[in-house]
This record gives structure tokens, sequence and C-alpha cells, in this order.
């Protein structure tokens, strides 16, 4: 059974109601979220804002009586999952496990099951196949305001999301192509023209592509030379540097912006000093900028498309130097509270 009735964001207008993967925001009386510092019940918590919401499916007695409303204020495979589990009848006794993993894939990019990441994928196959004009079409203002979209593609996820979980093999026009680039990134992994390389002393993954293979193409998601599950679903490392041609970069993993509760990973330091070295070493052949050890997925990289002139080794030492010096000092990001 469901204990809860979805209504979109930007039609709350303050009525008190339970928020999913989110902070709070004005009406929030519970909060079902993994994201930093949200004020989610101790014995709930967990990696997932879909295990919480699994939780708090079986633990009622933590949530507020006399709240009939949830809501999720943006659209991604955890937060769409974790509603559904909350407000579509028998979903979570039916395909809770199941649909933890589709979050897993969705947030972490850990695949443990092919039908997981179908799943993940067609949910993330919803928002491609969405266009701003779509959008507009579909709402009541004609805009491509933000939380409207949300709450269109949200209600398209739920209208889909028992028959997706029961078969996901029928929806393959939403998760083709995302599935297609993430087996050809496995597939570079076992052919070794893509290799992965852990410095587990600094937590980090150095993903080498030989960017001219034949494969490389096909391999290749949105702006990434490979798709990142392949990579996440093989090592642990929460930093990752990606050696690609004359490409490279350094990001860090969803899970060190989240607040785990299975673990604590290495604390993020900030690379805003390694980016004005990096960018004085071009010179005036390109400019390197740190997104923030606050950002989701914090990156390091250059602007724009410019190739860089620093050798791939000598950008490999740099980053392992700048993260051995400065994890012997504070984080500049932690989403725990104080101890």
């Amino acid at each position: 059974m469901s204990i809860f009735r979805y209504v979109p964001p930007h039609l709350l207008g303050g009525r008190a109601h339970v928020i999913v993967d989110g902070a709070p925001r004005r009406g929030t009386v519970s909060t079902l979220s993994h994201w930093p510092h949200t004020p989610t019940p101790p014995g709930l918590r967990a990696d997932l804002s879909a295990e919480i919401a699994r939780r708090a499916m079986a633990r009622s007695d933590l949530l507020p009586a006399d709240v009939e409303v949830a809501s999720v204020d943006h659209f991604d495979v955890d937060g769409a999952v974790a509603l559904a589990l909350l407000v579509v009848d028998g979903l979570d006794a039916e395909h809770g496990p199941l649909l933890v993993e589709a979050a897993r894939v969705g947030d972490f990019d850990i695949v443990t099951d092919r039908r997981a990441a179908l799943i993940a994928f067609a949910l993330n196959g919803l928002a491609a196949a969405a266009p701003e004009s779509a959008v507009r079409a579909s709402t009541p203002s004609g805009s491509c305001d933000p939380l409207e979209r949300c709450a269109v593609l949200t209600g398209e996820a739920l209208r889909i999301v028992s028959d997706l979980a029961a078969d996901p093999e029928r929806f393959e026009s939403l998760w083709g192509a995302e599935w297609d680039a993430y087996d050809a990134s496995a597939r570079a992994l076992e052919e070794g023209w893509v290799t992965i390389e852990e410095f587990l002393e600094n937590d980090l993954a150095v993903v080498r592509v030989d960017s001219s293979h034949l494969g490389a193409a096909r391999a290749a998601w949105e702006s990434a030379p490979l798709h990142p599950a392949a990579v996440h679903s093989v090592t642990p490392c929460l930093r990752v540097v990606t050696l690609a041609g004359d490409a490279m970069a350094f990001h860090y993993r969803y899970e060190s912006w989240v607040r785990l509760a299975s673990r604590r990973p290495r604390r993020r330091v900030d690379l805003e000093r390694l980016a004005h070295d990096l960018t004085a070493v071009e010179g005036a052949a390109g400019r390197w900028v740190f997104d923030g050890a606050g950002s989701i997925t914090g990156g390091l990289h250059l602007v724009g498309d410019a190739a860089s002139t620093i050798e791939p080794g000598r950008f490999l030492e740099s980053v392992r130097g700048e993260l051995a010096t400065l994890d012997g000092g504070p984080a500049a990001w932690d989403p725990y509270e104080p101890d």
C-alpha cells in the first residue's frame, strides 16, 4: 500500500508535506534524503534516498502523523524512485530492492544488475526525450519553469514505474542509447583499450582511454569519453582522473558529496590552487577551472574545447601531489554534521 500522495512542488502552497531526495522547503515537516546536512531522522538514514524511503515505509512511527502529501523538487532516478516507493500502491513490496539498485545506478553510476541499469537508463531517457517545447505544451503556464518540468517528468515516471520495474526490456526506446554506451564502455575495459589504475593512498582511479580506437565513439556518453558506470562499477575510488588523448580531467564522484550512512568517504579538498598552477603552465593555450569542493561532482578541467599542452604524466603527478598535500589538512567539503 502507499501512505502518501504526490503533489508537485510548485503546487504545494506551503501545505505540510514530506520531501524526498532534497532539502526542506516551506511546509516540509519530514525530510527523507541523503543530501548533506538534511534533517532526515537518524533511524532512517541510508546511502540512497530510495533506501531511506523504503525504511520509512517500514517505520511509519518515525514519520509525522496526519501528513498525506509527498513531493520532490528535481528529477533524477533516486528522487523519482524514492517518491514512487511512497506513493505507488504495492511498488515497494513488489519491486523495492530492484528499484534501490536502479537508484544506485542513477546516483552513483554503479551497476549491480542489468535490469536495474535498464530501469535507471529508461528514467534518464524520459528527461532526454522531453525537450523544452514538449514541456511547455504540457504545462498550464506554457513555460519551462524548472519545477514545472520536474512535475511533468515525475508524473510520467510515476505512470510507468510499475510496468518498467516488472519488465524493463519493454522500454528499449528509453534506455537503448544509454545502454549501448555503457555496454561499449564496459567492453572497452575487457578489451584493454581502456584501463584503470588505482592509487589507493590518494583514493584515486586513473582512467586511460585510447581515443583513437574504432570503438571510442560508441563508448562516449554525453561529454565524457566513457560512460561513467563502466568505471564506477569496477573501482571503489571516489576521485577519478580521465586521460583520453589530449583531453584530461579530474572529478569527485557523487558519493563524496552526499551523506553516506554505510561509510565515511575521504573528504574533498579544494583544488583551486592547482587549477591556477595548471593555467600558468598552459600560458595562453588554455585556462583550467575547479568547479568547487561543494559542487556536486567537483571537476577540474580546461575551459572550452582547447587541447591541453601539458603532458598527461605531468598532469597526473600534479594532481596526486596536490591531493597528498591537502589530505593532511582540513576538508573543503563535509556533508556530515559535527560529531
